[in-house]
């Protein structure tokens, strides 16, 4: 007998995760005239911790950007492709980078938030190179834009995502990697 969860238990936490990312990533806090935060990353960094193999980060995260397409799951209630699409698909692009590096043999907090952060460099790059192209703007008007005013609410997310996650690993019987 193979070691590690079965097929129903994998697959049935793999769509509690779903669920949960669609749930809140859909809310949006506004914290001025332009700023709306979201709780979309500190979910997908939550996600690649307590997922049992890659396959399931990306398809967890590949689900949520098809079905984002069609239903108002993203961030304030919306779906299709609109400006902040490349963040979405920086999603799924930084969920094997933040699962890796999170495989590495290092003290559990330094190695979640290098993995975190590797990940939060993919999606800030996969968003923002969208952002340029769909908006034709500039390098500097779009990183002000999209990226400058989040890094500290994405850090936070990152603090938060491991604190939950190592707690979270503990009460689902989740081993370290």
């Amino acid at each position: 007998m193979k070691d590690g969860p079965s097929l129903v238990k994998r697959l049935s936490q793999d769509g509690i995760l779903l669920a949960l990312l669609c749930a809140l990533g859909m809310f949006s806090f506004p914290l001025g005239e332009s700023i709306k935060v979201s709780l979309q990353l500190l979910v997908i960094f939550i996600i690649c911790f307590l997922c049992y193999g890659v396959f399931d980060c990306l398809m967890i995260t590949g689900c949520y950007l098809l079905m984002g397409l069609f239903l108002p799951i993203y961030a304030g209630f919306c779906s299709g492709i609109t400006p902040t699409f490349g963040f979405v698909i920086g999603f799924v692009l930084a969920s094997p980078v933040i699962y890796f590096m999170n495989k590495l043999h290092w003290h559990p907090i330094p190695r979640m938030a290098l993995a975190c952060f590797l990940g939060l460099l993919t999606v800030y790059f996969a968003g923002s190179l969208f952002m340029m192209l769909y908006l034709n703007w500039g390098l500097g008007q779009t990183l002000l834009v999209s990226v400058v005013p989040y890094i500290p609410f994405d850090l936070a997310k990152i603090a938060i995502a491991i604190l939950l996650s190592i707690r979270l690993r503990k009460v689902l019987g989740i081993k370290e990697p």
